[in-house]
């Protein structure tokens, strides 16, 4: 009986480490070093201080995020430290989290598990969730159709945000030096792609920040699908500035007419996330603004709910196109209704939203 002392002892020895979580720490190898996540590591044009700092936060934030959760011994552990960081930053450090899901489960995924575990308990941060998830495939350098069935079985109207993470990736740490890199997104099946180049527009925000007309240039490029780039540059620049509209709305002015319309879905797409992520600090920075942009804002964020809610039936089914459709008749609706870029509310709108509140009353 003696003999069978040792191994016992290591057994019992292993299962303590494993139970305790303590093992995780070993993950620590696959931490991301925020000191190399900088503007100036990584040589991003951007040029204002504020901006930098900026920048440099989202950064480190996004880092934090994926080393909490790849080393936390528990799910709670990386959960309170996203708890942790101010409102402002805290969507990237939900978006960094979830890019770490798969390493935190030994490489093993499902779609599912991850819908149960990552998405459905924080749910104001699903939207940072997918598209971290699809920044995971494009750093572990998976294909197309790989990203294609990574999705399959997510949210079927936000799992495109997974193909906005997956062309993000591509873009920030290849697209510079291998300007072709972009072609792996023509792998993608229909609407995906466009989602896709969402993210080159997202990336190629925080790539040439400081410089609008390089912003601008790279954009043209794009051919048909710079219409979705322009989307996602009005994403990044209103996300990461919701208290600082005015940055948002200066890119704004840059942008060429053809593509001004797609910047302002982008805009109203950040704005909504923003109000999901935590109403009370949105309502802080919007109160900031002037009356007609406080009202533009609002009304901008309860027509893309009205719509996402109309692309899913009664049953909760999302249309076959509903991604495509949700994008298009937000961007439709824009046009007619609020000024550009975000200035203000036209009367006829002002008059329905008006009637709405008397009736409810």
């Amino acid at each position: 009986m003696t003999g069978f002392v040792g191994p016992l002892a290591i057994l019992l020895g292993l299962a303590v480490l494993f139970g305790s979580g303590w093992w995780r720490s070993f993950f620590r190898a696959f931490a991301i070093r925020p000191s190399r996540m900088t503007v100036r590591k990584l040589g991003l044009r951007v040029t204002s201080p504020d901006d930098v700092k900026r920048v440099d936060t989202v950064l480190s934030n996004f880092a934090g995020g994926f080393n909490a959760i790849i080393s936390a011994r528990s799910e709670s552990g990386w959960r309170k430290h996203c708890q942790t960081v101010e409102p402002l930053f805290r969507p990237f450090a939900e978006e960094g989290a979830a890019m770490g899901y798969t390493l935190r489960h030994l490489f093993r995924y499902d779609a599912d598990a991850f819908e149960r575990e990552i998405v459905k308990p924080q749910p104001e941060f699903r939207y940072l969730h997918y598209v971290g998830l699809g920044f995971w495939s494009g750093m572990r350098n998976h294909d197309a159709t790989r990203v294609m069935r990574i999705a399959d079985g997510l949210d079927p109207l936000h799992r495109n945000l997974c193909f906005d993470g997956y062309g993000f990736k591509q873009t920030f740490f290849d697209y510079r030096e291998k300007p072709e890199v972009l072609r792996r997104l023509d792998g993608l099946d229909g609407y995906a792609r466009n989602a896709a180049y969402q993210g080159v527009g997202r990336a190629l925000y925080f790539l040439f920040l400081g410089e609008p007309e390089t912003i601008v240039e790279h954009t043209k490029r794009m051919g048909e699908h710079a219409v979705d780039v322009a989307a996602g540059l009005g994403l990044a620049a209103t996300f990461v500035n919701p208290d600082r509209l005015h940055k948002a709305r200066a890119l704004a002015e840059a942008m060429p007419r053809e593509l001004q319309d797609h910047f302002h879905l982008g805009m109203c797409f950040a704005l909504k996330a923003r109000s999901i992520n935590d109403r009370e600090y949105l309502e802080r920075c919007v109160a900031e603004l002037d009356p007609g942009v406080r009202e533009a804002v609002w009304a901008s964020i309860r027509e893309c709910d009205r719509i996402e809610l109309q692309v899913r039936s009664m049953d909760g089914e999302v249309r076959e196109d509903g991604y495509r459709q949700w994008r298009h008749q937000v961007t439709e609706w824009l046009a007619d209704h609020i000024d550009y870029p975000m200035a203000g509310v036209r009367t006829s709108v002002r008059k329905q939203t008006e009637a709405q509140a008397s009736t409810s009353a």
